[in-house]
């Protein structure tokens, strides 16, 4: 006890003089006594608090902010710039580009998400779910999850996939809300797959389908579109870099609920073209890469709801291509850089 003492007598100053001082010679031992009782209940009444004081409670915690939680909620209201050219930046540095197309710029091993956004089912949400975690949607979906891409990152490539409309769209679906529609038969499917083709349900809670051939290639021929006649429910078919000919097309001129049609790098000529007039619901073709000239697209003139075709690398000039798009002003027609 004596060192505390002495350290508390020498930390003050009036009580370092009284060693100093002879009138004030018997100060410091009552000084001293007093400090040393004063310091010793000091330490006891610390000792008690310290038992017996209540814990401060914590303060709650600052609201966390949507990075800081690693949400995924998309803001409200149409993408800014800023925000597509961010996720433009992600859906770039994930290679995404190695499956799909926009723009006519990309693979083709996935869908073309050139006017995804124009499909209302298509939400930022919607499509955030998508990357993550296809099956989510389509059970039996060959895309693979991207769980890596995730909070801002992911908000942005959901935001930017969902601005990818054409000029002037509306957000009409290209895949309606779904309706109750039977689904395609065990037997059916296995036929297309036999012959070198994939039939995936568009999601889970609509029996609408995609048929994909482009996988098989120059393999596939007319013979691979006879069971399309049946699949009534078809609402993207894909049959780029097959050899399927003008004639095989004659197979799907009834599915009358084909949005979604790929052409590209195949035979087809100006007379299979006439077998699509009958699409009304045709959104989007790709005949890049075919024999198609300015004759044979004016066929299409009557398909209202077509909203963006691909003629690059065909024989359409842009006379041609100028002449269709007078009869469908709201049709976007990719011409590529080296048309006349």
């Amino acid at each position: 006890m004596s060192c505390n003492i002495l350290s508390v007598a020498a930390s003050v100053p009036e009580e370092a003089e009284l060693f100093t001082n002879p009138r004030r010679a018997k100060a410091p031992a009552v000084i001293l006594l007093t400090t040393g009782v004063t310091a010793a209940g000091l330490f006891v009444m610390a000792s008690v608090g310290a038992q017996t004081k209540p814990k401060a409670q914590a303060k709650p915690a600052a609201p966390k902010t949507a990075a800081a939680k690693n949400e995924t909620v998309a803001p409200s209201g149409a993408p800014t710039p800023e925000q597509i050219a961010a996720g433009k930046k992600v859906y770039e540095g994930n290679g995404c580009s190695g499956c799909h197309a926009i723009g006519g710029k990309g693979g083709n091993a996935g869908p073309d998400l050139s006017n995804t956004g124009a499909n209302s089912t298509h939400t930022p949400a919607w499509l955030q779910s998508q990357v993550t975690n296809p099956k989510t949607h389509t059970p039996t979906s060959t895309m693979p999850a991207y769980p890596g891409i995730k909070g801002p990152d992911l908000v942005s490539i959901g935001l930017y996939l969902s601005s990818l409309k054409p000029a002037g769209a509306s957000s009409a679906p290209l895949i309606p809300v779904p309706v109750k529609v039977a689904p395609v038969s065990a037997a059916v499917v296995a036929k297309v797959e036999k012959l070198g083709g994939s039939v995936r349900q568009v999601a889970q809670n609509d029996n609408h389908v995609e048929i994909d051939y482009h996988m098989t290639g120059a393999s596939v021929t007319d013979a691979a579109l006879v069971p399309l006649a049946t699949i009534k429910t078809t609402v993207e078919l894909n049959l780029a870099k097959t050899s399927i000919t003008d004639a095989g097309l004659a197979n799907i001129k009834g599915l009358t609920g084909l949005k979604t049609l790929h052409l590209e790098n195949t035979k087809i000529t100006d007379k299979g073209l006439a077998h699509l007039k009958g699409l009304k619901e045709l959104a989007y073709l790709n005949v890049y890469g075919t024999a198609v000239t300015d004759d044979g697209i004016q066929q299409l003139s009557g398909l209202a709801n077509l909203k963006k075709l691909y003629v690059w690398q065909t024989k359409v000039t842009k006379a041609g291509a100028d002449k269709l798009k007078a009869a469908l002003p709201k049709l976007e027609i990719v011409l590529g850089f080296d048309a006349k």
